[in-house]
């Protein structure tokens, strides 16, 4: 490694661990304590602000407002940056953005984190169905007003009717590909998540909304609105195994698992009670259903139709 490149390379180890010794440094850089203080001296004199302590126990930092120079990435950095661009090239209207910043990204890396980079953009690939994302406008103005924390109007399609909410956006989070927001909806005591992909329209509300506290957890939160929130169904079924190999087959997106003994109850909402059944037999143990009657109907039509499709 050049001095060029390991003075660099302080200044990143600086930015992420403020207040490291010159002896930590020595030995991440297997160079002497005296190098380390003349790197330390030349990043200063060129002017990058560097405090501190004085003696051999003295740690270093960067001064508030130190301008970095773009790109300080080692190899796990840079490909954690490549996956980030890759997740955004699925949201429609952001793919040419995203593009072309993991273009630029790759091309002004260094070259050890450069492979990296084209490694990850060539290996791996967004979900580019927009049904999972919703509009870039609408996820950029969701992420602005959660920013901002400023209620919006929001316009939001559910059953095939579109209702308008005014709601204080809290949180964006991104459960298996697809963005929901956490927001609190004006005339109600409780916070809510909206799938990103059914909102159609924001616009600015102005004003603010008194709220509850928010939700510790965001991704806890959605995961647990999704299994067992508002639906046209509740589903409950006994399912005939132990409650630990049920979480292992049931993600916390998808329902919740109770325990029972040696069997366990599974709840969980859904709008669509055929994909219900076909979910259940996926998951290939013995169950019995509690609620909804309805399932039991779904279930012995799938039961039907596979006779049908495929006879002895």
């Amino acid at each position: 490694m050049s001095p060029t490149e390991r003075r660099l390379e302080i200044l990143a180890v600086l930015q992420a661990w403020p207040g490291i010794t010159a002896p930590a440094l020595a030995e991440r850089f297997v160079v002497s304590e005296r190098t380390v203080r003349r790197d330390v001296e030349h990043l200063r004199r060129i002017g990058y602000g560097i405090e501190g302590e004085p003696g051999r126990y003295g740690g270093y930092a960067l001064a508030g407002g130190t301008k970095l120079p773009p790109l300080l990435l080692d190899a796990d950095e840079a490909a954690a940056e490549a996956l980030g661009l890759t997740a955004d090239l699925g949201v429609a209207g952001l793919e040419v953005a995203a593009g072309t910043a993991l273009a630029k990204v790759t091309e002004s890396a260094p070259a050890r984190a450069r492979s990296a980079l084209t490694a990850v953009a060539a290996t791996t690939q967004a979900d580019s169905d927009p049904r999972h994302h919703g509009s870039s406008r609408v996820l950029l103005a969701l992420a602005h007003a959660c920013r901002q924390g400023s209620p919006v109007h929001l316009r939001h399609r559910r059953f095939g009717v579109e209702h308008r909410r005014h709601v204080q956006p809290h949180r964006l989070v991104k459960v298996s590909s697809r963005w929901y927001l956490i927001a609190y909806t004006d005339g109600r005591d409780e916070w809510s998540v909206y799938a990103v992909a059914r909102i159609t329209r924001v616009d600015p509300a102005g004003g603010s909304l008194s709220t509850p506290p928010p939700p510790a957890d965001a991704a806890d939160f959605v995961r647990a609105f999704l299994a067992t929130g508002p639906a046209r169904y509740g589903v409950r079924v006994r399912l005939h195994t132990s409650a630990d190999l049920a979480r292992d087959l049931v993600r916390p997106a998808t329902g919740t698992i109770t325990d029972d003994g040696p069997t366990c109850l599974l709840s969980l909402g859904t709008d669509d009670l055929d994909w219900a059944a076909r979910y259940l037999v996926y998951l290939n143990v013995d169950f019995d259903v509690l609620a909804p009657a309805e399932l039991s109907t779904a279930l012995h039509s799938l039961g039907d139709w596979l006779s049908r499709r495929h006879p002895a």
